[in-house]
């Protein structure tokens, strides 16, 4: 309910922003294309909160909830790029304490007019980017090669590949098939290696058939998978039997908790290490102390011998994971914040490993930008199934 009344709040601000910068905008049967595009928007988040979190509205579930979140973006950014125009503009209209004579006041009108021009434009920027957000946020994931050079790898791991999928978010917005196409294109890139690290699904009535759309992985050394905070708050237990049920049954997927998987590929001994999401609330040091356990347990019994790699849903545990030799991390949560210009995410200062690759010695950490998501939004960062292949240094 509070982020109800936030939008709410957000809707009010954009009608209250728009109407001083561009006073004849809502008027006539513009106010009310606004009012009932606002009312629409908030009835869509307020359906779930009365009816069940995982209730479907009753006709265009869909498309209704892409476009509520298509408005909430476009409001908030006219709030928070139209406020301060609106503040600059009435400090440019002020009246001095003092009037001195002026030619005209030609500077000020012309100030005025720019500013004018300016507060105009707002509205327009505001939907051609939420509109183009929208576009690349339900449009299809893209496949990244990424290209691992680690010193000391043994020549066995040369070439050797991993498929990478985090944060598909099976609910709302993604759905099995979309999961299922997600598998398949790493099955077609041959990789050796199938991983999921973590927030693999939001809505537990289409848990069958995810677990199904996992379970298509053809590697060699099939899929190993971690959990992120998505399943510890959505039905830890349910999942944790599902995942069971497809290692019972033979499936090539395998759910690792604080815990390691070894194989062999091509004669070379391979350890990967799977730690659980530190559920911390919000204290950081609670958090902290949940890594350095996971890292006690889970590295326990590594030997010099083999190649290290290491899968986490939350990228702070990679200074854990390089302390203990891990060669290589892979991680997710932060969705790559989702937006991003000319290559910077807009948000970089929420986490410290935000997207990309990181380095701690001859350590690498890889962060992807996500294969789904719980909000069909994205600027400068699309999804991705990621296809990681290792090379020597």
């Amino acid at each position: 309910m509070g982020r109800l009344l936030i939008l709410l709040v957000v809707n009010v601000g954009a009608w209250a922003v728009l109407r001083s910068l561009w006073p004849g905008l809502l008027r006539g049967w513009r106010r009310g294309v606004f009012s009932i595009a606002a009312a629409l928007s908030l009835a869509v988040w307020l359906f779930p909160v009365l009816a069940g979190r995982h209730a479907t509205l009753p006709v265009g579930d869909a498309a209704l909830r892409v476009f509520s979140v298509g408005w909430s973006v476009a409001v908030l950014m006219v709030v928070l790029i139209g406020t301060p125009v609106v503040l600059l503009r009435k400090w440019v209209e002020r009246k001095p304490r003092t009037p001195a004579p002026a030619p005209e006041g030609a500077v000020n009108l012309s100030r005025r007019s720019l500013l004018t021009n300016v507060g105009r434009a707002v509205p327009v920027l505001a939907a051609g980017t939420s509109s183009a957000g929208l576009a690349s946020g339900v449009s299809g994931f893209t496949v990244r090669q990424v290209e691992v050079r680690l010193p000391h790898l043994p020549p066995a791991m040369d070439g050797f590949r991993i498929g990478q999928i985090t944060d598909v978010h099976v609910g709302t917005f993604i759905d099995t098939r979309y999961l299922h196409d997600a598998v398949r294109a790493m099955n077609e890139a041959q990789v050796d290696l199938q991983v999921m690290t973590g927030d693999l699904i939001d809505d537990l009535d289409q848990l069958d058939g995810t677990m199904a759309a996992l379970s298509e992985c053809k590697a060699k050394h099939g899929m190993l998978a971690v959990l992120g905070n998505h399943e510890h708050w959505r039905g830890l237990d349910e999942i944790l039997q599902a995942y069971a049920g497809v290692e019972a049954r033979g499936g090539p997927v395998r759910l690792l908790v604080d815990s390691a998987h070894t194989f062999e590929h091509g004669g070379q001994r391979v350890r990967v290490v799977g730690v659980d999401y530190p559920m911390s609330g919000r204290s950081h040091r609670v958090k902290a102390e949940r890594m350095q356990q996971s890292a006690e347990v889970s590295f326990r019994g590594a030997s010099p011998d083999e190649v290290l790699l290491c899968l986490t849903h939350h990228p702070d545990f990679f200074p854990h994971a390089a302390e203990r030799g891990a060669r290589l991390t892979l991680a997710g949560h932060t969705h790559g914040g989702q937006v991003a210009f000319l290559g910077v995410p807009a948000f970089w200062f929420a986490f410290k490993y935000m997207l990309g690759r990181y380095r701690q010695g001859d350590h690498q950490l890889y962060v992807s930008g996500g294969t789904g998501h719980w909000l069909p939004f994205r600027l400068g960062v699309p999804t991705e199934v990621t296809v990681l292949t290792l090379r020597a240094a």
